[in-house]
């Protein structure tokens, strides 16, 4: 039975009527004081929190509390039931779940019901967090719903919602988190609501798997059939779906697009000293271009800065043999690139080139490249293979920094450099955890004894995750480097306490 020296019970709103109460004590069977509530005067609200809201197992209320926001009971996972003295004339409990007295707000449902949850008709309203963390399935929604609190459903289990056509708005958050929903769709008119100004990113980032939220597909499928920006945004949500590999959104993505004839694009030259050719510009919505060798009677041996900077067609691009220099910029952006093919001419190519194309999947380096620009992949996280060519002696700052899909690369013999963060985040160390590890796996990394100068600037070459839960803040490394005893790169691992084995 709670006591109530277990309870603190303020007030914490600046018109009285918002009370804390929170519960400081262990049982799991929670009995709100009767007499502490008479401290709070009037039409109040009680917020209920707790110093260990995941072991609460039943919460019961008093007859003289006139209204509660469960939202504060933030993470009450093991809440099984609520109960209200039937004598309450403003909320009751029906089946273990709280209600206002009548009926039109449900306030919270206990996070361990399982199964299939009939909301009654006659619930208008829907309480912020009522939901969180839900074990049900399924929740059969009523025709009079009208609105539905932020983070409703957050983190819920469920695998089917059906939205009433009574509800004209739902809020974005409503849903959020739940991601093992199968079923997701609106038996009326229903628009989102979205909190932020400008949503485009963030859709984008859900579609590709890379935002901080990460929606069920069939949820994010639903927000695109109403989105106001969808032409606007096509491209880049086609490009996000191929790299967050959600196939029923490219489907429909590509299924809706409009038919428009792709004219043939047209370039811009600049010419050099020498005579020949250099590529300004390109514009056009061609998916693949080849690029011709000679342009207006010039012999193209360049493509210029920015040349084809965040074109958002461009999926293949093939670059002419005698093109020796590819300069800064040139694809940066492009981000439906999924292939450049270069040719062996060429043995420059400039900082950020690829940066920012996050569904490039193979580039081969021409063998006459001595060098990886800074930033020349940087956040291609789609890239799959990278052979660095046997010449390169450096890889320049953040050259290959979260490209996270890269598991594997040699560096060559001979290599003598390593720019800051230039491999921060690379598959080979950075990815999801393994079994029975926190926060690393044994991948073992080969830096050549070559090398004579790291530069351990920003984050460090490599991503260091947490130890362990109880050791947040002590971190480790995902790969055992082998090193040569003595070399640079033996020092660097010692000083930076990543396993490493002689070799």
């Amino acid at each position: 039975m709670s006591n109530i020296n277990d309870f603190e019970f303020y007030n914490a709103g600046w018109n009285k009527e918002r009370w804390d109460l929170k519960y400081k004590g262990e049982d799991k069977d929670v009995v709100i004081p009767e007499e502490l509530m008479e401290k709070a005067k009037g039409k109040f609200t009680v917020a209920i929190s707790a110093e260990n809201p995941n072991e609460i197992e039943s919460i019961s209320i008093p007859k003289n509390v006139p209204d509660v926001w469960l939202g504060t009971l933030y993470g009450g996972r093991g809440l099984k039931k609520i109960t209200v003295d039937p004598e309450n004339q403003y909320l009751k409990d029906v089946d273990g779940v709280l209600y206002t007295k009548d009926g039109k707000r449900l306030i919270k449902a206990p996070a361990q019901m399982t199964g299939k949850y009939i909301v009654p008709e006659g619930v208008e309203e829907i309480e912020t967090s009522a939901f969180q963390y839900s074990n049900l399935d399924e929740v059969i929604l009523p025709e009079s719903l009208k609105t539905i609190g932020y983070y409703g459903f957050q983190y819920s289990k469920l695998k089917k919602v059906v939205i009433p056509k009574g509800m004209s708005e739902l809020e974005d958050n409503a849903f959020s988190e739940c991601s093992e929903l199968e079923e997701f769709s609106f038996a009326g008119d229903t628009k989102f609501s979205y909190s932020r100004t400008d949503m485009d990113p963030e859709m984008e980032q859900r579609i590709s798997g890379e935002a901080f939220t990460r929606p069920a597909e069939c949820y994010i499928l639903a927000c695109l059939k109403t989105y106001p920006n969808i032409d606007k945004c096509r491209r880049k949500f086609i490009a996000a779906a191929k790299r967050g590999k959600k196939e029923k959104v490219l489907e429909y993505l590509l299924s809706t697009m409009p038919e428009i004839k792709v004219e043939k694009g047209t370039f811009e030259i600049n010419v050099l000293e020498d005579g020949s050719g250099e590529i300004k510009s390109y514009k056009g919505e061609e998916s693949v271009i080849e690029i011709p060798n000679e342009i207006d009677g010039k012999k193209i041996t360049a493509i210029g800065k920015g040349a084809f900077e965040e074109n958002e067609y461009i999926e293949k691009v093939i670059v002419p043999d005698g093109v020796t220099l590819i300069q800064n910029n040139a694809f940066k952006g492009c981000i439906s690139l999924e292939e450049a093919i270069l040719p062996e001419s060429c043995t420059s190519i400039g900082v950020s080139v690829f940066e920012d194309c996050k569904g490039l999947k193979k580039a081969d380096l021409p063998k006459g490249v001595r060098v990886l620009s800074r930033k020349v992949f940087k956040n291609c996280i789609s890239l799959e293979s990278l052979d660095i060519p046997s010449g390169v002696i450096k890889i320049d700052d953040q050259a290959l920094y979260y490209c996270e899909s890269l598991k594997d690369i040699t560096l060559p013999e001979g290599l003598t450099y390593l720019g800051k963060e230039c491999l921060y985040a690379c598959g080979f160390n950075y990815g999801p955890v393994l079994e029975g590890e926190w926060g690393y796996s044994k991948r073992k990394f080969y830096i050549p004894a070559s090398v004579t100068q790291i530069d351990d600037g920003g984050s460090g070459i490599f991503a260091a995750y947490p130890k362990a839960q109880e050791l947040f803040g002590i971190f480790e490394y995902k790969v055992i480097l082998q090193v040569k005893k003595g070399s640079i790169a033996h020092r660097y691992a010692a000083k930076k306490k990543i396993r490493f084995e002689l070799v």
